[in-house]
């Protein structure tokens, strides 16, 4: 650690991210560039992160943890620049509550596939094996032949991500 702060290899390592993530959060605003510190040569004039640089780069990977998008990161982030701590404001509130609809509709989405792998799994093949091309292969196809109606499986997951059941 140097006395005017972290290099921003030391700083990455502190907020548990890459060097090059930590760059790419610079590029796209969502953390300033660290201030240059050329009083000494052998610095080069580089750029040293300090305890709050770090601080914010530690709030974005534990945002980035919770899967929360860049976008309400930098809500967050306005937040805390505005009031200090975030956890008690609305915006806050309203982040997490509309990330909670989104993991909601994943995971019906993700119960929808796990189901129609299962149904895969347990249909029964023919004793034989068939002559099988891309027009006749039901391998990927719940329930086989009989599943199809008009070119489509019966129990096709949504694009709203919403369980069939």
């Amino acid at each position: 650690m140097a006395t005017n702060g972290s290099s921003i290899g030391e700083a990455a390592k502190a907020a548990g991210l890459s060097v090059k993530t930590i760059r790419y959060y610079e590029q796209i605003g969502l953390v300033p560039k660290a201030p240059r510190h050329d009083r000494f040569a052998r610095t080069g004039g580089n750029r040293f992160y300090g305890e709050e640089e770090i601080g914010r780069l530690k709030f974005i990977h534990h945002a980035r943890m919770l899967d929360l998008s860049l976008d309400d990161i930098r809500q967050l982030l306005g937040v805390v620049e505005e009031n200090g701590c975030p956890g008690g404001g609305p915006e806050y509130h309203l982040i997490l509550a509309r990330h909670l609809e989104q993991i909601d509709k994943r995971l019906g989405h993700l119960r929808g596939l796990r189901n129609q792998i299962e149904a895969l799994m347990e249909q029964n093949r023919p004793p034989a094996p068939i002559e099988c091309s891309w027009d006749t292969c039901n391998c990927l196809h719940p329930g086989g032949a009989s599943a199809k109606a008009d070119g489509k499986a019966v129990n096709d997951i949504p694009r709203d991500g919403k369980d069939p059941m």
